[in-house]
């Protein structure tokens, strides 16, 4: 199949937005329950109001931010090509990379126990009040550790391999996924803009799908995009 002849993602969803708001009006027009139309005076001035801040309301960008910074160390580093050759038993390993990932899986083991004993250990630092995890700040901030988690093993391992020097190669793992996915923002957009106006104008919840479906399939898609 020609290439040329695919719709780019982002534009997918751009005409799925629009026609989103098409049947929201169609549904004004013959008054379905809960439908409100994204061509009113009230829709666009939602629309105007809600276009610009999709990014900061979301609960998908953070995480993506923060995910993109420890493991676009995970593979500027080259962490993740030694893991790949190391199960491939017939790639060759060298006893520095060896040596290498040796340490940084340590650390990692480390860090992870660090994180078990934080949570459940005899202290109460980030639990909730009532000292389960729920609601608490752990549970909150459990991305940035996964993600410092990934990032701080990567650098382990940059500077054991000696792939990392300084300090700006830190800074360079960390912007890697940026500039290698820079057009996943630009089709991140358009997949929220998309599923913010089936929010607003409440067509998934007229067709029967819950919210909790439609939040979960904006999950779905905003990870699968990411391949």
């Amino acid at each position: 199949m020609n290439r040329k002849s695919l719709l780019h993602p982002a534009t997918c969803f751009f005409l799925l937005t629009v026609l989103a708001a098409f049947m929201s009006w169609v549904g004004t027009v013959y008054e379905w329950e809960g439908v409100k139309s994204l061509f009113s005076g009230e829709g666009l001035r939602w629309m105007l109001h809600s276009a610009g801040k999709l990014y900061v309301c979301s609960e998908v960008v953070p995480v993506v931010l923060v995910l993109f910074l420890g493991c676009g160390l995970f593979f500027h580093s080259g962490l993740w090509r030694i893991c790949l050759k190391f199960f491939r038993h017939k790639a060759s390993v060298s006893h520095k990379e060896r040596h290498a990932l040796f340490v940084s899986v340590s650390f990692f083991l480390v860090y992870f126990c660090a994180l078990a004993v934080l949570a459940w250990g005899p202290w109460n630092l980030v639990r909730s009040v009532s000292g389960t995890l729920s609601g608490s700040s752990f549970e909150e901030g459990i991305w940035c550790l996964i993600s410092l988690g990934i990032g701080l093993a990567s650098v382990v391992y940059g500077f054991s391999s000696d792939t990392y020097v300084s300090d700006c190669d830190i800074v360079r793992g960390m912007a890697f996924l940026f500039a290698q996915k820079a057009s996943y923002f630009v089709t991140l957009y358009f997949v929220l803009l998309f599923f913010a106006c089936l929010d607003y104008s409440g067509m998934a919840r007229a067709a029967g799908v819950s919210d909790d479906v439609t939040e979960g399939l904006c999950w779905i898609v905003c990870i699968l995009l990411l391949r």
